[in-house]
């Protein structure tokens, strides 16, 4: 997840439901197949042998299962963040805006372009594009009158 202009941002794409493994990390199949491999490689003379017990092998799946659904509802988080800023983003179309230049100075005017770059909403005021996060206040042009 990065932070731009003050606001947590998780970026995804269509193929991180694809993900290949890093060397770093098991998979649940990777979790099964070394499970499977101390099961059948017990001591048949009961002896635990350094492993642990039968129940802590069930123990272990539940955890891992649990931490595989933790990162999948991660993954749906920032899925629905993005398409949060992209609808805030498009209901700005139109309407006033005060921004931020990052100066110390602010800048008034109508959002006239909504784009999106890397999954990040940028909005376009007086011919300059501008992060959300840069965004102060804002009005609608027409009830203000």
């Amino acid at each position: 997840m990065e932070i731009r202009n003050g606001i947590a941002i998780g970026q995804t794409t269509a193929n991180d439901s694809t993900k290949t493994n890093n060397r770093g990390s098991l998979s649940t199949e990777d979790f099964l197949q070394i499970m499977a491999a101390e099961i059948s490689n017990q001591n048949p003379m009961g002896g635990s042998g350094g492993s642990g017990s039968n129940t802590d092998y069930i123990s272990q799946m539940a955890q891992f299962s649990v931490l595989d659904e933790m990162s999948k509802i991660s993954d749906s988080l920032n899925i629905l963040t993005l398409m949060g800023q992209q609808q805030y983003a498009f209901s700005l179309m139109g309407k006033e805006v005060t921004l931020s230049d990052g100066e110390g100075n602010n800048i008034t005017g109508n959002v006239e372009k909504v784009k999106f770059e890397g999954g990040y909403g940028i909005i376009q005021v007086q011919g300059k594009d501008y992060y959300l996060g840069s965004i102060v206040e804002v009005s609608n042009p027409e009830v203000s009158k």
